[in-house]
């Protein structure tokens, strides 16, 4: 059974770029727009994993990041920041409030793929390129 991925991103370039390099590594790919999309989605059922934007229209992603982690449920979700901010103290908020992972957008072609298997204790494909 393939692992399911949420993908929460407002820009539609950037969400369509991740759901592709999802698919194209095997992931069933869940999408949402923003925090109230993503709890909605989070009511119909809990994914593998999250990627969560930081800059969303209707909400800062290390708020939900934060609330999620406190939320029983979720406290072990594996949750990757894919973001553009990329200043160091950005990143150690992310990993401070419990993100699994922090990639700054752009990002390489594997990296995504290689970030979601690390986070959830899967053997990477071939390592070749990025």
């Amino acid at each position: 059974m393939r692992k399911k991925v949420l993908v929460v991103e407002d820009d539609p370039d950037q969400l369509a770029l991740a759901v592709l390099r999802l698919t194209s590594a095997g992931y069933a790919v869940q999408t949402a727009d923003g925090v109230k999309a993503l709890f909605r989605a989070l009511q119909e059922s809990t994914p593998d994993a999250i990627f969560l934007d930081i800059g969303l229209p209707d909400g800062d992603g290390f708020d939900v990041l934060a609330t999620l982690r406190r939320h029983p449920s979720y406290t072990l979700l594996p949750i990757i920041m894919l973001t553009a901010k990329s200043e160091p103290e950005d990143v150690a908020r992310g990993l401070a409030l419990g993100a699994d992972g922090y990639i700054t957008k752009p990002y390489g072609r594997t990296t995504i793929d290689y970030a979601l298997r690390y986070v959830m204790k899967q053997p990477a494909h071939d390592l070749s390129g990025d």
